[in-house]
C-alpha cells in the first residue's frame, strides 16, 4: 500500500495504531491542519468520530467517555488557539487519572517563529500534566518511518495507561505540511506520493503492548496488616478509586470494622456497606483509619482524616489531603483488600460494628420520607441517584454534595472531581452518555449554563439532564461569602444569570419540562428515555430555603441517632 502524499501517511498509521490500543472514539473541532488525521479517524472501521464546535467541549466530550468506559478516547484539534483551548480537559484528566489522548495537528518546523499564520508553541504545552508526550512529523522519506510513528504512539499510550507511574493524559503533535487532503496535488501545494507502508501487528495488537500492574510491596503489606491487627477499633473508609472493589466489604465483614463508601466509591448498595458515612463520622473516634482512594466532597470525611486518628492510605496515587496519614502505600484496591483478608485473622462482630449498621439503618429510615417528595435539592439527588441509570454524571459544586450526603444506592457515576470544575460539565455527561441508552445527568443552572457550547456536537446520544435552577451558585450561601459581603453577595457570588433554560432546550432541540414534586421524575425519566435524544428536566429551587432545607436534615439525622445506643 502506498500513500498519496506524507501526511496522509502519517495520520493513517498514527489513527490505525492508537485504535490498537484501544481508542474507539475521536472528538473533534472544525480545522484545516488536522484535515489528514480527522479523515483518517473517519475512514477507520473501529472509531467513531464526534464532531464539537467548541474544542473545550471537544476535549470534555472525550474525557466523560473515557470516565465511563475506562477506556483511553482521543481529542484533536487544528493548530493554534484550538490546542490551548484542551487545558482544563488534561488538567481534570490528571487530577483525576483519566486516559485521555490529546492529538494536536502541527504546521512544520519551517513555518514556527516567524509569524506564520495560526501557529503558536505547541510542544510541551501540557508539560506537567501529561503523563507522556511525542511530536511527530513531518513525514519523512523514510522505509522506517511508519514503524517509529506506530512506536512513539505505542509509547504514550502505554504512559497513558500507567506505565511507570499512574494511568492519565497523553500528548502526540502532529507535524502536517500541505497538501493534508489525500492527493499529491491539491491546487495549493504539491506532495509526492508516500511510498513506504508499515503494517500493524498480526490480530490488530498494537505494535508494543505495554504490561505494568505493580503488586503490593510485601513490606508494605506487613506494616498495613500490624496497624490493622493492634487496632481495636477502625474503620474503612471507601472513596474515589476504590473502583467497585468488593474485596473491601469482605474485609469489612472480616475484621468487624464497617465499610464508609462514599458516593464515587461503587460499592453503595453492598451488603454490609455503610451509605451514610457523611452523618455519621465524627461520632465515633476509631482507633484506626484504613482508607482507600480519595474521600470525595464530604467536609465531614475530609475532617476525619485531617483529625489526628492514625490512618493508613492505600491508592493509586498520593491522597492525603490532611498530610495526617502515618503510611501510605501504593497498591490496586481490591487486590490489597484480598491481601489484607488472607493475612489478617478473622474477628467476631462487636459492638463497635453493630453500632455502625444500627446508625446507619436508623438515618436511612429518618431521612426516607424527607427524601421523597417535594422539590428540595436533596431530594432531587436522592431520586435521581435512585432510577437505575447506566450512568450518571453529577456536577461538582452543590450536585455531587447532596449525592454523597442523600443518595444511598447510586449507580456507575461520573464526576469532575479531580479538580473540582464545573467547566465541560454538559460534554463530559454527553461522553459518559456516548453507547447508554438510560444516561442520567445532574447539575445546577451555572455548571449547565456554563458548558451550553457542549451540546453543539454531531451525533448527540440520548442523555437526560436534571436540572436543578435555583438562579446562580447555590454552594456560596453555605460559605462565609453569604454572610460577610452580602451586599456584594448576589453580583460577585450568586451570579444569578436571568436566562429560561426552556429556550435553551428549545435552542438545542431537546425536550423541556419542569418538576413539581420528585414523585413525578421516575415516569418523566423513563419517558425521555423513551423518546431518545436530549431532554432537560428542571426543578425550580430557591437558594435560601435550601440551606434551611439542609439545617432542618441535620437535626432529623440527629433526632434519629439519640435512639442508638453506643458502645460501651
Amino acid at each position: 500500500m502506498t500513500f498519496p502524499n506524507g501526511s496522509t501517511a502519517l495520520a493513517t498509521v498514527v489513527v490505525d495504531e492508537i485504535h490498537r490500543a484501544g481508542v474507539g472514539v475521536v472528538t473533534a473541532g472544525p480545522g484545516s491542519r488536522s484535515t489528514a488525521f480527522v479523515l483518517a479517524a473517519e475512514s477507520h472501521p473501529g472509531i467513531e468520530v464526534v464532531m464539537c464546535i467548541d474544542e473545550r467541549s471537544a476535549a470534555f466530550h472525550a474525557l466523560g467517555w473515557s470516565k465511563a468506559s475506562g477506556k483511553p478516547s482521543a481529542v484533536s484539534t487544528t493548530s493554534g488557539t484550538a490546542v490551548a483551548n484542551l487545558m482544563p480537559a488534561v488538567v481534570e484528566a490528571d487530577q483525576s487519572g483519566t486516559p485521555l489522548l490529546v492529538v494536536s495537528s502541527d504546521r512544520p518546523f519551517e513555518l514556527r517563529g516567524v509569524g506564520a499564520n495560526q501557529t503558536i508553541s505547541q510542544v510541551g504545552m501540557f508539560s506537567g500534566f501529561v503523563r507522556s508526550e511525542m511530536e511527530m512529523g513531518p513525514a519523512e522519506m523514510h522505509p522506517d518511518a511508519p514503524r517509529w510513528w506506530r512506536s512513539m504512539a505505542s509509547q504514550v499510550l502505554g504512559s497513558m495507561a500507567g506505565f511507570g507511574g499512574s494511568r492519565g493524559p497523553g500528548h502526540l503533535n502532529l507535524s502536517f505540511r500541505e497538501p493534508t487532503v489525500p492527493v499529491s496535488d491539491d491546487g495549493r501545494s504539491t506532495g509526492e506520493p508516500y511510498p513506504y507502508d508499515q503494517e500493524g501487528r498480526p490480530d490488530g495488537r498494537p505494535w508494543t503492548e505495554a504490561s505494568w500492574k505493580p503488586e503490593p510491596h510485601q513490606s508494605g503489606l506487613d506494616r498495613v496488616s500490624e496497624a490493622v491487627a493492634t487496632a481495636r477499633t477502625g474503620v474503612i473508609l471507601a472513596g474515589t478509586g476504590a473502583s467497585g472493589s468488593h474485596a473491601l466489604p469482605i474485609l469489612g465483614r472480616h475484621l468487624g470494622w464497617p465499610v464508609l463508601a462514599t458516593a464515587e466509591s461503587g460499592l453503595r448498595g453492598l451488603d454490609g456497606v455503610i451509605s451514610t458515612g457523611h452523618h455519621l463520622v465524627g461520632r465515633m473516634q476509631p482507633d484506626l483509619i484504613l482508607r482507600f482512594g480519595a474521600v470525595g466532597p464530604s467536609r465531614r470525611l475530609i475532617d476525619l482524616v485531617s483529625s489526628p486518628t492514625p490512618q493508613v492510605a492505600v491508592g493509586e496515587s498520593w491522597s492525603d489531603p490532611g498530610r495526617m496519614a502515618g503510611l501510605v502505600m501504593g497498591g490496586d484496591p481490591e487486590t490489597v483488600g484480598r491481601a489484607l483478608t488472607e493475612r489478617l485473622e478473622p474477628r467476631d462482630e462487636t459492638d463497635w460494628g453493630r453500632w455502625w449498621r444500627a446508625a446507619d439503618r436508623a438515618v436511612r429510615r429518618a431521612l426516607a420520607p424527607e427524601l421523597t417528595s417535594g422539590r428540595t435539592e436533596p431530594a432531587v439527588a436522592a431520586a435521581t441517584a435512585a432510577l437505575g441509570a447506566d450512568v450518571l454524571t453529577v456536577a461538582s459544586s452543590m450536585p455531587i454534595r447532596d449525592v454523597e450526603a442523600y443518595a444511598f444506592e447510586v449507580p456507575p457515576l461520573v464526576t469532575n472531581r479531580g479538580a473540582s470544575g464545573i467547566d465541560g460539565f454538559a460534554s463530559t455527561a454527553l461522553g459518559a452518555a456516548r453507547h447508554h441508552s438510560r444516561a442520567l445527568a445532574l447539575t445546577g443552572d451555572l455548571s449547565l449554563l456554563h458548558d451550553a457550547n457542549g451540546f453543539l456536537c454531531d451525533p448527540s446520544p440520548t442523555c437526560v439532564f436534571v436540572v436543578i435552577d435555583n438562579g446562580g451558585g447555590g454552594i456560596f450561601s453555605f460559605l462565609p461569602q453569604a454572610e460577610h459581603v452580602a451586599e456584594q453577595f448576589e453580583r460577585l457570588f450568586a451570579t444569578p444569570h436571568e436566562r429560561d433554560l426552556a429556550k435553551l432546550a428549545e435552542f438545542h432541540h431537546g425536550d423541556y419540562g419542569e418538576l413539581d414534586d420528585v414523585s413525578e421524575l421516575a415516569a418523566a425519566v423513563e419517558n425521555a428515555w423513551s423518546r431518545g435524544g436530549l431532554s432537560f428536566l428542571v426543578a425550580r429551587t430557591d437558594r435560601t430555603h435550601n440551606v434551611a432545607e439542609h439545617v432542618k436534615l441535620a437535626n432529623v439525622v440527629s433526632d434519629a441517632l439519640t435512639s442508638v445506643r453506643p458502645p460501651p
